[in-house]
């Protein structure tokens, strides 16, 4: 897949286990302390960083402080891999920008899980350029919300807290997600100033955006719903004063299939959910560019919990 990941831990069989269960998918570039990290991340591009928190010298912490300090580092995704968790280091990582735990027992116990973890820090970090520190913030606490709610989690649950995230983060006064089969969409969730209570899947297919978007499969945005011949609900919009809207495709792909097509989505691939959401404050061109492409690219984690219901 040319993705690389950089292990760092003094453990030598952890590299020995690494390998194997990575190695298939992963290019993985192995460091066996924090400032021999330092010196391959100053001569090699990597996708994604795994360190061990327990470490002689400079500590997985230490590391973790120097790299948000760098700023061509920084946006490089870590998890860390210890076997010594506690809430305070844990809490302490994650404000140093961490996405998640994998205790070292999972690397026997639970192989999938780690490759799950692996899969879905790849698939929601993002290349773009000139985003506000606020984005990027909102960005950070997304991604972590996610992760933490996907592990584990079941796909109901999942998209509960993912709207109730964005909801908040992104202060979008209403959103709904819906699943599609075969052209078809099913509300599954909504969050903040709720859809009429009539609205249903039927009506939701007779819009001319919903259709517009099964036919193009491209997120779109518009900030002017009363006039534009785009967007969802045009006079509930009208009666609530939300002129702005946002609407995102979710495609029938896991994270792996995602990975091995480079992050692009197959032309030939099936829509299998729809996210709309409307506000009352304007989304910027910058906005829209971080949430939509996040969150198609996030489809992929929701895809794969919907294929176990």
């Amino acid at each position: 897949m040319d993705y690389k990941i950089l292990v760092i831990d003094d453990d030598e069989p952890m590299h020995i286990i690494t390998k194997n269960l990575l190695g298939k998918e992963f290019d993985l570039i192995h460091a066996r302390n924090a400032q021999e990290g330092i010196d391959i991340l100053s001569e090699r591009h990597v996708n994604l960083i795994m360190s061990d928190i327990h470490m002689p010298g400079i500590s997985g912490l230490e590391f973790l402080e120097s790299l948000m300090d760098d700023a061509q580092k920084r946006a490089i995704p870590v998890l860390v891999i210890t076997n010594l968790p506690t809430v305070e280091k844990e809490k302490k990582a994650l404000e140093l920008g961490a996405a998640d735990f994998i205790d070292k027992s999972m690397f026997v116990d639970n192989k999938e899980e780690v490759l799950n973890q692996v899969r879905m820090k790849l698939v929601t970090n993002l290349d773009l350029d000139d985003l506000s520190e606020n984005l990027v913030d909102h960005k950070k606490k997304l991604v972590s919300k996610l992760m933490s709610e996907a592990i584990g989690g079941d796909f109901i649950s999942t998209v509960k807290k993912l709207c109730v995230e964005i909801q908040k983060l992104f202060g979008v006064d209403s959103i709904s997600f819906w699943t599609i089969s075969d052209g078809k969409p099913n509300l599954i969730t909504s969050a903040g100033q709720q859809l009429p209570p009539d609205y249903g899947g039927e009506d939701l297919e007779n819009e001319q955006t919903f259709q517009q978007m099964l036919s193009e499969k491209k997120a779109y945005m518009t900030n002017h719903v009363f006039n534009e011949e785009k967007g969802i609900l045009v006079d509930f919009s009208k009666d609530n004063n939300y002129p702005a809207e946002v609407g995102i495709p979710m495609f029938a792909l896991d994270e792996r299939k995602l990975l091995i097509n480079k992050m692009k989505i197959p032309g030939d691939a099936d829509l299998f959910a729809y996210l709309i959401l409307k506000r009352n404050k304007l989304f910027s061109s910058k906005e829209f560019e971080m949430i939509s492409k996040l969150l198609t690219q996030t489809g992929s984690i929701f895809w794969r919990l919907y294929k176990d219901i």
